[in-house]
């Protein structure tokens, strides 16, 4: 890739290579190619570049195997567009922080912890696939609905637009939930019957009155977010932490707490 990147050594770097031509290298060292966070503005595949993947990879469109959702999506939203039905969906959060890894998450049925298992499950062979997409809720992701740059508001229209209505600024971050609203082809969302479950969850870190030594706490306790998200009883979380951090918890964890759409790179 050094062939392709100015600077090798840093992260997330442009290249003068286009997805389609990408597919080739990979292959050639057996790896498989997933787009990540398709719908993200700027610099994503449906955020930025075009309406339909196919137009994109053309004919080797059925070597996409898997395409990454994103934080401000999740299945119901994707599919909305129906050349994505036959795509594994995964979720999966950027490894820019440690403690961020893992606020999505697949839960995979494979024989062994491997590279070609991995593979396997993506591709849905010998019975190996995805069983569950741990997410988000797509509103707690930071480019959920569309923001106007100009007076710093997120714009949750009915119908997409591209001028904030309450300043009249064409300067606005679009959404993701807009992109979709923009570019679905189905009328109604139905997922193929093999989909897995989306479950959502909201990270500590985003819950109100837990903080970084509440969370230390917790994992020196639990050992990992995901159980204390998903497998703890609210007691045993109280008996840690007290009740009104057990009670902030188990309201996210039920889906009760109140959420507000986050835009144009901002959580709310």
């Amino acid at each position: 890739m050094s062939k392709h990147i100015k600077n090798i050594t840093l992260s997330t770097q442009r290249s003068d290579i286009s997805g389609y031509e990408l597919i080739d290298i990979v292959e050639k060292y057996n790896g498989i190619l997933i787009p990540a966070h398709i719908f993200t503005p700027f610099k994503s595949y449906y955020g930025n570049c075009n309406d339909r993947l196919k137009n994109i990879f053309k004919e080797k469109y059925d070597k996409i195997f898997a395409v990454e959702l994103g934080l401000s999506s999740d299945t119901f939203l994707a599919d909305e567009i129906s050349e994505l039905e036959n795509k594994t969906f995964v979720t999966n959060s950027d490894a820019h922080s440690l403690p961020k890894i893992a606020r999505e998450y697949n839960k995979m049925q494979v024989e062994d912890i491997s590279f070609k298992e991995v593979v396997k499950a993506l591709k849905n062979e010998d019975g190996r696939r995805i069983i569950a997409n741990y997410g988000l809720d797509p509103k707690l992701g930071k480019y959920h609905r569309t923001y106007c740059d100009n007076c710093n508001s997120t714009i949750e229209t009915k119908e997409p637009i591209t001028i904030c209505p309450k300043c009249k600024s064409e300067k606005v971050t679009f959404g993701v939930f807009d992109r979709i609203e923009l570019i679905k082809d189905k009328n109604e969302t139905k997922s193929p019957k093999n989909r897995p479950p989306y479950i959502y969850q909201v990270p500590l870190a985003f819950i109100p009155g837990v903080g970084g030594k509440t969370i230390e706490k917790l994992l020196d306790t639990f050992e990992t977010e995901m159980n204390i998200l998903h497998k703890l009883s609210k007691d045993d979380i109280e008996a840690v932490v007290g009740e009104k951090v057990a009670n902030a918890i188990e309201k996210a964890r039920t889906g009760n707490a109140k959420v507000q759409s986050g835009g144009g790179g901002n959580y709310r």
